[in-house]
């Protein structure tokens, strides 16, 4: 099965987290002063980008120790049982009968504190900027990083080709074939890439 398609719904994702539980995403000040279940999450993230699925926690605990005992285990098993799974950001996953695995539920959060509305109802409003995981660690599926290489090789081979023509190395006759073969292939590419708009412009690589 491919994850590919779920990973990139949940890149686009920001979920509204407490006041309490956005410490857990949040970069400390100083590395030192670091919070084990941020630590535990950048290494869920950067497992789940490597591998583009739903990770284990032995391979959780591979990127957080070595060696990796027992203690260590069971501490950050029950630090995800009880911090971040209630508060919405890791998702645990029963992939087989003994086979569980997590995930985060998004890549973007947003805090969020209760206020009184004029009405004197009880609301939650956002609170600052969106907090992202690292983007180093951001599953961006493979079909949209190879649509955007081949928009880029396009671009290029057309821009080359309307300097050839331009110093006169071809003919009328070839540059308009060219173009054409090349812009069709173009045209292709961005109607394929379409249906990744929302997360090219989320990246900013819709230039």
């Amino acid at each position: 099965m491919s994850w590919e398609k779920e990973l990139s719904q949940r890149l686009l994702r920001v979920i509204p987290l407490s006041e309490k539980h956005i410490k857990y995403v949040k970069e400390a000040e100083q590395p030192e002063e670091e919070l084990l279940t941020r630590k535990v999450l950048l290494s869920l993230a950067k497992k789940v980008c490597e591998k583009r699925e739903p990770v284990k926690l032995r391979e959780i605990m591979d990127d957080l120790y070595d060696p990796v005992t027992k203690r260590e285990m069971d501490v950050v098993r029950l630090l995800i049982k009880k911090t971040l799974i209630p508060s919405g950001i890791v998702e645990k996953l029963y992939i087989g009968k003994k086979d569980v695995r997590y995930l985060l539920t998004a890549y973007r959060f947003q805090e969020t504190r209760k206020v009184e509305s004029s009405s004197g109802q009880v609301i939650r409003k956002p609170v600052g900027a969106v907090i992202e995981i690292p983007r180093e660690h951001f599953p961006i599926p493979s079909e949209v990083l190879q649509l955007l290489m081949c928009k880029t090789s396009l671009d290029c081979v057309l821009n080359r080709i309307d300097e050839d023509f331009g110093r006169g190395k071809i003919s009328e006759t070839l540059y308009q074939t060219m173009r054409t073969e090349y812009e069709k292939l173009m045209e292709d590419v961005c109607e394929r890439l379409k249906e990744h708009n929302e997360l090219v412009k989320l990246l900013g690589l819709d230039h």
